[in-house]
């Protein structure tokens, strides 16, 4: 059964977590960046407030590469196997792997040798979610904002192509429109397809009555392939409480047409 989750950052938790979505989508590297006392603090709200992490996005902190000439292996494993270890603590199940900024191809580096980088980073990757029984999707994010991995073809194709049990693919809609990627793509996607998330295009918001955006179509596509996951309703800017409450139901109805 698919659920609907919300992207939220800290300072929004305790209002989205009375809104009544399946789910909350937390930042990952921020919550590796808190104290123990913190996390403590932080999974002992979680359990009292009775809201659910299935799934954290901002996989990498800032600074740490997986491509080009600063890539360091020691550095990636240690802070994947403390992040991950504190995701599943949170209940979570799937990683987003967004990190524009440490997958962008650099100026001068061969984009062939990129993606062999990119590769090796998610057999890394691949080790540390495997131990702590997590998911980790490749999302595909529009050229303006990272240069590899731009649809959800391409990110269907790296997971084709590296064969490994907990990688697949991230289903981002409002890259794909950017992409002009027809969500007929989610198709090609099948089995491999972790997670997805949706919002306006145009305003790059989260859904709302009219906006223009064919969810009930979304939720036909991924019940026609089986997905079973969760699909997360975000904003790149802020948003208040009753626009977190209006997208809920949005996507609610829009699961039932």
């Amino acid at each position: 059964m698919i659920s609907i989750g919300l992207r939220t950052p800290f300072d929004f938790v305790p209002e989205a977590a009375l809104i009544g979505y399946d789910y909350l989508e937390l930042p990952l590297n921020s919550v590796d960046a808190l104290t123990d006392g913190e996390f403590a603090e932080l999974t002992d709200y979680a359990r009292h407030a009775g809201f659910c992490v299935y799934a954290m996005y901002d996989m990498l902190p800032d600074g740490m590469r997986v491509n080009g000439r600063n890539v360091r292996a020691a550095e990636q494993h240690a802070y994947l196997k403390h992040a991950f270890a504190r995701a599943r603590a949170l209940g979570a199940e799937v990683i987003a792997f967004d990190a524009a900024a440490a997958r962008s191809v650099p100026v001068g580096t061969d984009f062939d040798l990129a993606r062999r980088q990119t590769g090796n980073f998610l057999r890394i990757v691949q080790g540390h979610a495997k131990e702590h029984g997590l998911k980790v999707a490749i999302q595909n994010i529009r050229f303006a904002k990272c240069n590899l991995i731009n649809t959800v073809s391409e990110a269907a194709l790296m997971a084709s192509l590296l064969q490994l049990s907990q990688v697949g693919v991230f289903a981002d809609t409002v890259q794909m429109a950017y992409q002009s990627e027809s969500l007929q793509a989610i198709d090609q996607c099948g089995a491999s397809l972790m997670h997805v998330a949706t919002g306006c295009a145009l305003k790059r918001s989260l859904p709302y009555p009219g906006d223009g955006e064919d969810y009930a179509r979304l939720f036909r596509q991924l019940a026609r392939i089986g997905y079973s996951g969760g699909v997360t309703a975000f904003a790149e800017g802020e948003c208040t409480p009753t626009e977190a409450a209006t997208a809920l139901k949005v996507l609610r109805a829009a699961k039932d047409i």
